[in-house]
């Protein structure tokens, strides 16, 4: 953090703490959680994660750094009688962008509630947190799932010290939209998570798209190659940062068909369970139908158009350009390929361009079909699941992100008067989740994915999610 950044913003009725460093972590080495200095004014935004653009955008005040382990705490101004409930927000991004200095992770408008103190989280993203590196041993033995191990060690930092702050240690609810989601989730298989969260939510992501662990070591094989180091992998630790971040992005596949398909060759929570330095021991979905947490209350998100962000921003490399197109990619799945033209069928309807058969199909499989799996199997061994679709409002499209503001109770800009009111109606979904208070919220999911909606999606909610159910029925969704 320099000594010249600006003051971080303030918000009526709320006290903010920005930047606190969670833990220290030497390059490709495990997070070790850091002591909490009360003293200190915590009043400049902390330095976020290095990632593949300027990041102007990320509002980063302090600039890019390895030297980003930190987070910022938003408190009610008036101290509560009681310790409150904790909302700890996961950004996304892909697991290569993000930051929680963004207003989109400015958690000061759900403390201004007076209902929970909320927390925003940086974590290393990309060739320095995303990366499967543990099977070379010697100094990169501990580099694997380093982004999650970060959550984890923010978590335990929280668990510690956020009474400081006026909250509940044993009351913390963990939320994320999109790869946020993904590593929310990724803690249920993580033996070194348990008890530090009571709730976990995850918007347009949840407990799938883990990276099989050939793919992990693939693509740190690639990584190493194009750097020149495959021989000594080690030299990594000597390598400029900007130099890890570009063969990174070169080797890394960018079609969202590839990145979310059936193998999962993209960056997240990789399902290393029995690889060297492991972090994780089972997969998030299987942790969440064996019951071993039950007591964990879910709540699992997707928008009504999730993939239609691509469509509308990067038609180019998105479009298939004809239907057939898209059957070859399902088939690809190792589906069989009368199947696979019954499922694209399925979504080639009401006038569909290809490029938007196959967003509605991707928006399925990626999004929906994992967030009724997950609810349905979480229900079935004893615990509590709630579903969520969200739908446009004017102006406001439901692509992926089109909640991101509401999600820590911000005000996008501009927005309209539609907007806003399905805005606010996210902001108190993620505080009555959050608090616990559950007969706020509509019903739980039984033996069938009852869902509640926002905005105005183009169908029903449960009938939709119902209706992935079957289509995609007997498919995997790793």
């Amino acid at each position: 953090m320099t000594a010249t950044a600006p003051k971080a913003p303030t918000a009526p009725g709320v006290r903010s703490w920005w930047g606190i460093p969670y833990a220290t972590a030497e390059r490709y080495r495990r997070p070790v959680v850091a002591d909490f200095d009360p003293d200190r004014p915590y009043d400049r935004k902390g330095v976020v994660s290095v990632q593949p653009d300027s990041g102007d955008w990320l509002e980063a005040d302090s600039g890019m750094g390895e030297d980003c382990l930190n987070l910022n705490v938003w408190a009610p101004e008036q101290p509560a009688g009681t310790a409150l409930p904790v909302a700890v927000y996961i950004h996304g991004g892909g697991f290569e962008y993000g930051a929680n200095t963004q207003i989109t992770s400015n958690a000061s408008g759900l403390a201004a509630s007076g209902r929970v103190v909320g927390v925003s989280v940086n974590y290393r993203l990309g060739a320095l947190g995303a990366l499967s590196l543990s099977q070379y041993g010697g100094r990169l033995a501990e580099a694997s799932n380093l982004c999650l191990q970060d959550v984890i060690a923010a978590l335990t930092w929280i668990k510690r010290n956020i009474a400081h702050f006026g909250g509940d240690p044993d009351n913390v609810s963990v939320y994320g939209h999109s790869g946020g989601a993904y590593a929310t989730f990724g803690l249920l298989g993580a033996a070194s998570a348990g008890g530090l969260y009571r709730r976990l939510a995850g918007f347009s992501a949840g407990p799938s798209r883990l990276q099989p662990a050939w793919w992990a070591e693939e693509l740190a094989h690639r990584f190493v190659t194009e750097l020149g180091v495959a021989d000594n992998p080690e030299k990594l630790l000597d390598l400029d940062t900007a130099s890890l971040v570009a063969a990174l992005h070169k080797v890394t596949p960018t079609d969202l068909g590839v990145r979310g398909g059936m193998d999962s060759k993209s960056l997240g929570v990789v399902l290393d369970a029995g690889q060297p330095g492991a972090v994780l021991h089972a997969h998030p979905m299987d942790e969440l139908a064996s019951g071993a947490h039950r007591d964990v209350d879910v709540l699992l998100s997707m928008a009504s158009d999730d993939m239609g962000w691509w469509v509308a921003n990067d038609l180019d490399r998105f479009a298939p350009h004809t239907v057939d197109r898209i059957v070859d990619e399902v088939a690809g799945w190792r589906i069989p390929r009368s199947r696979a033209k019954k499922i694209v069928d399925a979504y080639d309807q009401g006038g569909r361009t290809p490029a938007e058969v196959r967003a509605a199909l991707l928006s399925d499989y990626i999004f929906g079909l994992p967030a009724a799996r997950g609810a349905l199997a979480h229900t079935a061994a004893g615990g509590n699941a709630r579903l969520l679709l969200i739908g446009p409002a004017e102006g406001a499209p439901a692509v992926h992100g089109t909640e991101m503001y509401a999600l820590v109770g911000q005000e996008r800009p501009g927005r309209s008067a539609e907007q806003a009111e399905r805005d606010k109606r996210i902001r108190d979904i993620v505080l009555d989740f959050a608090t616990g208070e559950q007969p706020r919220l509509w019903p739980a999911v039984t033996n069938r994915p009852t869902s509640e909606s926002v905005g105005n999606p183009p169908f029903e909610a449960t009938t939709h999610y119902q209706q992935a159910l079957d289509l995609w029925e007997g498919i995997d969704r790793p």
